[in-house]
């Protein structure tokens, strides 16, 4: 990791920010980037483009993993 680099809890995911930015290539609550999920550059934190995927808080449907960890 490097100076200009931040390192996620679990993986970065892509903010509503994000997607209304750039919604061709950034969907809400989907992780970033393969070689980029666990560490990623800061500035995209700064901008609000990602997120931790435990801060990002999905409205709708739930998914079976909202059950299973309780």
């Amino acid at each position: 990791m490097t100076p200009d680099t931040v390192t996620a809890d679990t993986h970065w995911v892509w903010t509503d920010k994000a997607q209304e930015k750039n919604p061709k290539y950034a969907k809400a609550g989907a992780p970033i980037w393969y070689h980029q999920q666990k560490n990623a550059p800061k500035f995209m934190l700064d901008q609000g483009l990602i997120c931790d995927s435990t801060e990002y808080v999905k409205e709708g449907q739930a998914d079976l993993f909202e059950y299973i960890e309780g």
